[in-house]
């Protein structure tokens, strides 16, 4: 098991309100995820831990590829036209989550601008597994001169919400694929995986906050199918993952409170994690700690060792 916290950061000022001063984040200064690094397994009845130290926050590279013309012909994708960059966080079974994060990375590594057909050119932002007007029309498509030109027709494409939307698609074809290999209930519990994103929106600077939690469902014809639910974490509240039916309340209590009282609230919820990794006693969470804060594409990463260590 894990557990995962993540939040906005507060900008240190605070504004007064009709009632009292306000320390809720204005999203505008990033954010950040904190989670434990210990891996544990089930070994003859006994849960035990089996590494400490995993990494558990993925740093997720997101390029959108531009159209490569040679003059008015189209010869593919080769340049990379914008980068950005995501966390990524995981908590459930280790292997289904590499599977997922995997297929994450894979999708966000390769978005490629395209064209949408009509009478008013427009570009837009497709997946590698997209239907792509580019790609279906093949190499050597003759094109207007006075089109896909990157200042005018490329700018502004990439959002917040269209990343989680990829992610949001990656994760269910990542579940769609291990599927094909649960045969049972046990099987299906096992595959359990919920994840974080973090970004900031490349258009907005505005930072996002997305939980994805691991559903199933019994389908008319026969089977089950796994999928993900996607829900946006507002300014004044927390995702958490993982160990979230036995430290959610409080969590959500510390950082309520935390809020109130000053602009603290990074570092109260990086104490609170802490707390629960040493004094947990079921072995499904441990030290170190690892925080990662994210502004714009800048990633800042604290490690919080062991004092018994």
């Amino acid at each position: 098991m894990t557990l995962v916290v993540a939040g906005y950061k507060q900008n240190g000022y605070a504004w007064k309100t009709d009632r009292e001063q306000d320390y809720t984040p204005n999203r505008q200064s990033g954010s950040f995820v904190i989670a434990d690094s210990m891996i544990s397994n089930v070994i003859q009845g006994t849960r035990k831990p089996l590494v400490s130290g995993f990494k558990k926050i993925n740093e997720v590279p997101v390029k959108v590829w531009q159209p490569h013309l040679v003059g008015e012909l189209f010869q593919g994708y080769k340049q990379v036209f914008q980068e950005h960059r995501c966390l990524i966080a995981f908590a459930g079974s280790t292997l289904t989550a590499q599977h997922v994060v995997d297929t994450i990375s894979g999708h966000l590594s390769q978005l490629r601008i395209d064209y949408v057909e009509g009478n008013d050119f427009r570009c837009v932002i497709r997946k590698s597994c997209d239907n792509n007007n580019l790609l279906n029309n093949g190499i050597g498509g003759c094109y207007d001169d006075d089109i896909f030109i990157p200042e005018r027709d490329y700018q502004d494409l990439l959002t917040a919400d269209y990343i989680s939307e990829v992610v949001e698609h990656s994760i269910n074809k990542g579940f769609e694929s291990k599927m094909k290999h649960v045969l049972d209930q046990a099987s299906l519990v096992g595959m359990n995986t919920n994840i974080i994103l973090a970004v900031d929106c490349p258009v907005t600077r505005i930072a996002h906050i997305y939980k994805y939690k691991f559903q199933y469902k019994v389908l008319p014809e026969g089977g089950v199918k796994a999928y993900c639910e996607k829900e946006f974490i507002e300014a004044d509240n927390i995702a958490i993952i993982g160990m979230e039916t036995m430290y959610g309340n409080d969590a959500i209590q510390v950082a309520q409170t935390s809020m109130k009282e000053g602009l603290h609230f990074k570092e109260k919820m990086t104490e609170f994690v802490v707390d629960c990794a040493k004094n947990d006693m079921t072995f499904e969470i441990g030290m170190p700690i690892v925080l990662k804060e994210l502004e714009g594409v800048s990633v800042k990463k604290t490690f919080i060792p062991d004092d018994d260590v």
